[in-house]
């Protein structure tokens, strides 16, 4: 019977994951005590059980949640390379949103009606989410308050007027568009010329979500070992998985794999989506001059560039700023060194200066980068290995995986416990068409198509135009 390897998800020792903790993180082991801490041992033996759920972060404590409600006393042990939250869970901008800027993207996968189910469900998810932490105890320091999807250069104008289109069709109006006058006061920037806002969004401290969650899984019986890699997946007799480990074995009746980005080393998903580097900052605490752009804290905002900006405020008054597609990662193992400090720092505090030159000095907390899988569809897929029968997955998020996390939860859930319903049946569920260039053109290709990008970027800031056709060659990347 053949046996898939997989690299280990932190292959340099001389750079420890402890060196790579975000603030969310810091702040949410920090509240931890001892005994809590202390709840989930390394795995050193080997283990027999109905699930095994490979990764600690959204996904993965979501489906083990989530098949316990459905199938109570299921016996579930989850294995995370790290800790829980140490991955993309613990590094993301804490936004939570329903998915209708992506309903473009819905419907080519599933068509008007499947798009506005999952639209509506994610938009539910929202709410669930935030009712979860409360019920639990966990204090997530979410706030309420739209989304703003902006135009920061008059290039980027009417970039949503499809998906407001689609959504016409699909008889739903959850955005809506507003003024450049008003997207720039929102926020006080002078850089905004349009923007449609998503009432219906929150943002919260991701990896006290996480780490709450960790510990209700916990309290319902999930087996959980931090700090335990997988590293090969071995069909067994009976129709089992063996799950190998460094020091040791899970026999489980199926398997989960919630490796987010560290899914494109599995057969040829690595085709079906390009890992590439988000760089984030967070400031110290500027309340007053925040208040003083008139920001009202509870907009966030992402622009409608390729390699998108994002930004928001926190409770205590910090900016967080963000920039995607700031590197691409080399080869198979490429997510494992997309961790650390910010790959282009001085291109983050440029694109921060632009828009916000009142806070280009602001104290900085912490700069970091980490991995973003985006898939060809700009969705989450999941589905099953061929390779290793018995094992599903998911993946794909493409930058946006704190609601979905929970709808592809429910998918995996379907999936693994046989049941035939309209989220084992959903566009999720559906290979992804179309594909990325692979190996040894595709590292080389990235690296070349993202400086490009950056001239297009700077060449439509300075309001400039940048012909179409080269436009399209640059969306192959």
């Amino acid at each position: 019977m053949a046996e898939l390897r997989l690299s280990p998800t932190w292959p340099h020792p001389d750079t420890p994951p402890p060196a790579r903790r975000t603030p969310w993180l810091r702040d949410a082991l920090a509240a931890e005590s001892a005994a809590e801490a202390g709840r989930t041992p390394p795995l050193h033996e080997e283990t027999r059980c109905d699930v095994c759920v490979v990764g600690g972060g959204f996904t993965g404590l979501w489906t083990a949640l989530e098949i316990l409600r459905r199938a109570p006393g299921t016996d579930i042990v989850l294995i995370e390379a790290d800790v829980c939250g140490g991955g993309a869970s613990g590094a993301n901008a804490g936004f939570l949103m329903p998915m209708w800027a992506r309903f473009s993207s819905l419907v080519a996968i599933g068509g008007h009606a499947e798009a506005r189910r999952i639209g509506e469900a994610s938009a539910a998810a929202v709410d669930e989410i935030v009712d979860f932490a409360e019920t639990h105890g966990i204090d997530i320091e979410h706030r309420r308050g739209p989304w703003m999807w902006a135009a920061s250069s008059p290039a980027q104008r009417g970039a949503w007027q499809r998906t407001l289109d689609d959504l016409h069709r699909a008889g739903v109006q959850p955005l809506h568009r507003i003024t450049a006058a008003e997207a720039r006061a929102t926020v006080g920037t002078r850089h905004h010329y349009g923007a449609v806002l998503d009432p219906g969004c929150v943002t919260l401290q991701p990896a006290r979500l996480t780490r709450g969650m960790r510990r209700v899984a916990l309290d319902a019986g999930v087996r959980i070992h931090e700090r335990t890699p997988l590293t090969a997946l071995r069909p067994a007799p009976g129709g089992t998985v063996r799950a190998r480990t460094p020091h040791g074995t899970v026999h489980a009746d199926k398997v989960v794999l919630a490796i987010n980005a560290w899914a494109g080393q599995l057969e040829d998903l690595g085709r079906r989506m390009v890992t590439v580097a988000s760089d984030t900052v967070l400031t110290r605490p500027v309340p007053e001059r925040l208040k003083a752009l008139g920001w009202d804290g509870e907009v966030s905002v992402c622009d409608s560039r390729r390699r998108l900006n994002y930004y928001r405020t926190t409770p205590d008054g910090r900016l967080l700023f963000g920039k995607g597609g700031s590197g691409v990662a080399p080869g198979q193992l490429g997510p494992s060194t997309l961790w650390g400090d910010a790959l282009r720092p001085a291109e983050l505090r440029a694109h921060l200066a632009r828009l916000f030159p009142d806070l280009a000095d602001a104290p900085v907390d912490m700069r970091w980068t980490a991995p973003v899988e985006y898939s060809v569809t700009h969705l989450p897929f999941a589905g099953w290995l061929r390779s290793v029968p018995g094992v599903a997955y998911a993946t794909g998020y493409s930058g946006d995986g704190v609601g979905p996390s929970r709808l592809m939860a429910r998918v995996l859930a379907s999936l693994v416990l046989g049941t035939a319903d309209e989220w084992s049946r959903s566009a999720f569920t559906r290979a992804p068409g179309g594909w990325f260039p692979p190996e040894p053109v595709r590292t080389p290709g990235a690296r070349l198509v993202l400086p490009a990008l950056r001239a297009v970027e700077a060449r439509e800031d300075g309001g400039g135009r940048v012909p179409q056709a080269l436009k399209r060659l640059l969306e192959v990347f």
